[in-house]
């Protein structure tokens, strides 16, 4: 039996009360942030409408919530703390962020047919890149990977990462 819930879109600060019926579409993975000890992991969550909101998690509520938040399941989620975002943070679409807690209510969809489906890819031409420079959002793209630079290690706050840049070229 289908839940009572509203759209993403009409979430924000001080709405109460408020249930939304979401799929993880995006997950990334915990990280530390590069000014303070603090762990956190972004996701990002869609209705049915296609409206997108970034979701986080801080410490040890990302313990709490790894086997519970998995990709491309839906969820009804209740309870989480909504915030402004700022521009250069955001992931998403969205003026808004959610912050998923331990009063965070979390319960997976089941046994429903109108369940939201893994939306297809949004590409973005190169051409547009420009406008996604010092941008924390995800893009897709097609390309052709032209070179592989070796695997090389970078410091962070905690430990070292490993990366590899690539270079691609589209049909522009």
């Amino acid at each position: 039996m289908s839940r009572q819930h509203i759209p993403v879109k009409d979430i924000k600060i001080g709405t109460k009360g408020w249930t939304a019926k979401v799929i993880v579409e995006a997950k990334g993975m915990p990280r530390s942030s590069q000014r303070s000890p603090v762990k956190y992991q972004r996701m990002i969550l869609r209705d049915s409408a296609g409206t997108k909101v970034q979701a986080t998690i801080f410490d040890s509520d990302i313990d709490k919530f790894s086997d519970v938040l998995t990709l491309y399941k839906n969820y009804y989620i209740s309870n989480a703390v909504v915030k402004t975002i700022l521009p250069q943070h955001r992931i998403a679409n969205n003026d808004y962020q959610w912050h998923i807690n331990s009063k965070t209510v979390v319960e997976e969809v089941t046994g429903e047919c109108s369940s939201i489906s893994v939306s297809p890819y949004n590409f973005v031409p190169f051409s547009k890149f420009s406008k996604y420079i010092n941008s924390d959002v995800y893009v897709d793209v097609i390309g052709v990977v032209i070179d592989a630079h070796p695997t090389r290690e970078i410091p962070t706050v905690n430990s070292p990462q490993r990366i590899q840049e690539l270079v691609l070229v589209g049909k522009q």
